[in-house]
């Protein structure tokens, strides 16, 4: 089983109170650093715990207990920890992958139309100039690299309106997520006891003010001392070959071993530790580990039966990116709705209660906004969205449920990570697109359409590794559990938010006028030349893959409900049936083979022990790897990451 979230309201006085000033203070000074960082060392910023907001928490750590020698009164305390890691985790969440995967729209275009005929054909007559420059002499600057700060300065007339415009798009999906999570807070964070594996660092370092439990282990020192210093001398060794290093990464691609189908059309399938996600799912529920390493196996063996079959396989077969057998963006659909409609039946009594409310205009007891205005926020983003896809001619009632689509994938990744924390939600090349498609087909979009379910749109559908929605939930959980008043912490995160995207736009915008980088990311291209060349119609097959997923979960909840102790849950399923676990699943098996040794010969106290272990090597990952972004963001050259992908060499 996974521990609840210890907690720690009993240190803190009773009642709501405010979010201080020096908590805003503490936020405004390090939220441009943070988004800095987000938005440029990407490959810190890939996983369910970020690391620039926990770095940033670490050094207010580090700042409290100077302050707390030379002038105590001007010490953070536990809830001024608490409320500024919550804002910079929603910063840095937005400045992240909703900011990385749309940014190169406002200039590549232009540039990539002089050599790619779908560009300069489709896309570019079709973007509005109010999202996206349109004229090559105004960007054709950022090709030849090596422009400075002040210079990117000197862009803004062109771009400050357009990053403004994409603001309004993000900012309403951000806000819609906020509103949701609003109306949900009380089932979420206090009725259903959802444990909140994810915020049990960020609560242990805050605990009165950096002076908790945690730092008072010795084995929490112990683990942090040989990590960290595995951490530092594999750093070293990146920077200097001749030193020696100790690899806890990737070991061995098992598909490399396979030379002849179909064990060769495996995919990618890596043993590889990374000690911070196998420390992360000590806090993950058992039957959840279980569970994601089953299903991620059942998928390659998937592969391996189709390959052997005469259906041509690879790692991502079955996905958006290459749809068809065996279906798995189908299945993962299918989940998510069993998923959602499980929650809803739930949350029955409770959306009783919160519709009295909105009729009623009740006011919150935790000093949340009311019901009835988080309601009106939820309307008016919704048909803020439906508003930007009228702009691209795309009818009503196509709108309607794929924006719907969204939303509802955002409440079960939302409500799963914080019933069992997994340590990524990585779903690639997935989102309402894939099911809209399988479900209406494409022979109906005019290329203006295309251009803008693929690329306006790309938001909903690339990876969601970073979505927003669960760090604000987690926010208002960890504000709850220091009495924080909601209503603040809302209207912060909604302010931050939006600092932070527009912050992030124009940090990439410096990173791409220094490197000469036109498209960092631009997939999108791939989306609108696919399905501009082949446009089918619908999918007979993806409706029953998508029915037969929705089946599966619903088959697994009711044998956990007749047979208790069965060990595969349905949020395995989901997690596992598309790109994610493939990096991690070895770590998450060595995770779940320790964690239940210790408790089932060591008990309770064992677990504990374990448990803060699991912390040190968080703390010492997390510390290592701010250090090195740190090196690599003011060096601007490649150094160690603890992360899955590597920092890509040359300029950073």
């Amino acid at each position: 089983m996974g521990e609840p979230v210890p907690d720690i309201s009993a240190q803190e006085p009773s009642g709501p109170k405010p979010v201080r000033g020096r908590a805003v203070l503490a936020s405004a000074l390090l939220l441009l650093p943070v988004v800095y960082a987000s938005a440029n060392a990407q490959v810190s910023s890939m996983f369910s715990l970020l690391v620039p907001p926990v770095g940033a928490l670490l050094f207010l750590i580090a700042l409290n207990a100077a302050l707390r020698k030379g002038a105590p009164k001007a010490e953070l305390s536990q809830a001024d920890l608490i409320v500024t890691f919550a804002f910079l985790s929603v910063a840095s969440a937005i400045a992240s992958e909703w900011a990385w995967v749309g940014h190169s729209a406002l200039h590549m275009f232009p540039i990539l139309a002089e050599s790619n005929p779908t560009v300069r054909d489709v896309i570019l007559p079709n973007m509005p100039d109010w999202l996206a420059a349109k004229e090559i002499e105004s960007v054709r600057d950022l090709t030849t690299g090596g422009h400075n700060l002040s210079y990117v300065v000197g862009k803004l007339p062109l771009f400050l309106p357009k990053y403004l415009a994409w603001a309004a798009l993000v900012g309403s999906l951000f806000f819609a997520c906020l509103c949701i999570n609003s109306l949900m807070r009380d089932a979420w964070c206090r009725r259903e006891r959802l444990a909140f594996p994810i915020i049990q660092l960020p609560v242990a370092l805050a605990e009165k003010g950096g002076r908790g439990a945690v730092f008072r282990s010795p084995y929490t020192w112990i683990a942090l001392a040989i990590m960290f210093s595995i951490d530092m001398l594999n750093g070293f060794s990146y920077l200097f070959p001749n030193v020696p290093n100790i690899p806890v990464k990737d070991l061995v691609n098992l598909q490399d071993l396979f030379a002849e189908p179909p064990l060769s059309q495996i995919g990618f399938f890596p043993l590889a530790v990374y000690p911070f996600m196998a420390a992360i799912g000590l806090f993950v529920p058992s039957d959840l580990l279980l569970s994601m390493i089953v299903f991620f196996l059942l998928r390659k063996l998937t592969h391996v039966v189709l390959a052997a079959n005469g259906i041509p396989q690879s790692t991502f077969s079955g996905t958006f990116l290459a749809p068809g057998p065996p279906y798995f963006d189908e299945q993962t659909w299918g989940a998510v709705l069993a998923l959602f409609v499980g929650a809803v039946w739930v949350a029955r009594p409770y959306l009783r209660e919160v519709w009295q409310s909105i009729r009623t205009g009740k006011r919150e007891e935790d000093g949340g906004i009311p019901h009835r205005w988080a309601f009106v926020g939820l309307v008016g983003s919704f048909f803020a969205v439906l508003a930007f896809g009228m702009a691209g001619t795309l009818p009503v009632i196509f709108l309607v449920p794929y924006v719907a689509l969204f939303l509802i994938f955002s409440v079960v990744v939302t409500r799963l990570r914080a019933q069992l924390g997994p340590p990524t939600h990585e779903f690639a090349f997935f989102g309402p697109n894939s099911i809209m498609q399988r479900f209406f087909g494409t022979r109906w979009l005019s290329p203006r359409q295309v251009v803008w379910v693929n690329q306006v749109f790309i938001v909903m559908n690339r990876i969601h590794r970073t979505h927003p929605m669960p760090y604000q939930l987690e926010g208002m959980k960890m504000g709850a559990l220091s009495n924080v008043r909601q209503s603040h912490l809302f209207w912060g995160m909604a302010a931050v938010a939006l600092v932070g995207f527009v912050a992030a736009y124009f940090f990439l915008h410096v990173y791409a006028y220094r490197t000469g980088q036109v498209a960092r990311w631009s997939e999108s291209l791939m989306y609108v030349q696919t399905m501009v060349g082949t446009q089918k119609g619908p999918d007979f097959v993806g409706f029953l893959m998508t029915v037969f997923g929705f089946g599966v979960v619903v088959g697994l909840d009711a044998i956990r409900f007749r047979v208790p102790g069965f060990p595969l849950h349905p949020a395995g399923y989901l997690l596992s049936s598309n790109f994610g676990v493939d990096y991690y699943w070895f770590g998450l098996l060595l995770a779940l083979l320790i964690k239940n040794f210790v408790q089932r010969y060591y008990g309770h106290s064992g677990y504990g022990k374990l448990r803060n272990v699991a912390f040190g090597i968080l703390i010492a990952e997390y510390a290592a790897e701010t250090i090195w972004m740190t090196v690599a963001l003011v060096t601007h050259q490649s150094t160690y990451t603890i992360s899955f992908n590597e920092r890509s060499l040359g300029l950073q």
